[in-house]
């Protein structure tokens, strides 16, 4: 099997990605994987407007790609939320809300004094800068999005813990400009998908097994592996994290990829992984996809968006990934 999919990936044209840009390096994959360009999630909404209006209009977020019923927002280069429109997506509005996100920033304070300004905000929890911990690994302030999910505004700070990370932050520009709703230069650096689970050695072991991805942090109880050049996944222990585990979740892990083909192949004949069909498919003539489960029944997808109109703007931006030396 992994013969075969190395002769498709040559087939395919798809080089390994290199060893400090993202998936499928170093010890953890045998062979190289397909490259994953951007890490995206879908998340689900009875009142899409509303959900549409705070992360393009509070957090500044650029809409990358408008499908009607599905918005596709840049959190950072490579790094994408997709907001849903329940009535036509895979999950329920109600279903449970396991998943946060952490939108990655050097402008902790800015942000929360941004979003006090705006006003109606539910917070979480907040960042007092006179009583953070300068030794610590990283501050944060949490707050609820108009659907509920959990959003993390985080800064990681200079420490032993963060060594492989901070060098990838520091190379990586947040997206800035008009876009970014505090300013100039105060757009997001990286996002990271929280994932909870309760058995965190198995689950890392799936994903360093069968996706490549190298553990870049690592919390104890709490594992960070790097999936694109901006993206993230955390994966927690759901008896510590801010969410226990549930079977049933609202929220679709997605991996953006010219490669679905030769994951797909890969995937279907992976221990762990369960495909939800036995076959790819299409989505608005605008999307090659698949989608499957991982051993904790989060829903995980792989698309390739094609060079279609609508796509325009998406597409420029992931082929700017794909070029970066």
């Amino acid at each position: 099997m992994r013969r075969a999919l190395l002769l498709a990936l040559l087939a395919a044209g798809c080089a390994a990605p290199p060893t400090d840009e993202a998936s499928g390096t170093g010890d953890e994959a045998e062979v190289a994987l397909p490259d994953i360009l951007a890490q995206n999630a879908f998340l689900y909404y009875r009142d899409l407007a509303e959900a549409e209006a705070f992360y393009g209009d509070l957090l500044g977020l650029p809409l990358a790609s408008d499908f009607g019923f599905a918005k596709v927002f840049q959190v950072a280069d490579s790094a994408y939320l997709t907001l849903v429109d329940e009535a036509e997506g895979m999950h329920s509005a109600d279903d449970p809300k396991t998943v946060a996100f952490a939108l990655v920033t050097e402008h902790l304070a800015a942000w929360q004094a941004r979003l006090d300004a705006a006003g109606g905000v539910e917070f979480r929890s907040r960042f007092d800068p006179e009583t953070a911990d300068p030794s610590a690994a990283h501050h944060a302030f949490t707050m609820y999005d108009p659907g509920g999910y959990i959003l993390e505004i985080e800064r990681f700070l200079p420490h032993a813990e963060n060594t492989d990370l901070m060098p990838i932050l520091d190379r990586t520009e947040p997206l800035g400009g008009d876009e970014a709703a505090a300013g100039a230069g105060m757009g997001f650096e990286a996002m990271i998908v929280w994932l909870y689970y309760p058995d965190i050695p198995a689950m890392l072991d799936f994903y360093q097994t069968t996706f490549g991805f190298p553990q870049t942090v690592d919390q104890g109880w709490v594992k960070i592996l790097r999936t694109s050049h901006a993206g993230f996944v955390g994966l927690v222990d759901s008896s510590r994290g801010m969410h226990s585990f549930t079977e049933d979740k609202a929220v679709t892990v997605s991996f953006i990829t010219e490669a679905v083909e030769p994951w797909f192949e890969h995937l279907s004949a992976a221990p762990g992984f369960r495909p939800r069909s036995a076959e790819i498919g299409m989505e608005s003539s605008r999307v090659e996809t698949f989608v499957g489960y991982d051993p904790g029944n989060y829903t995980l997808e792989f698309d390739r968006f094609l060079d279609a109109p609508g796509n325009e703007a998406l597409v420029a931006q992931l082929e700017a990934v794909r070029r970066r030396p």
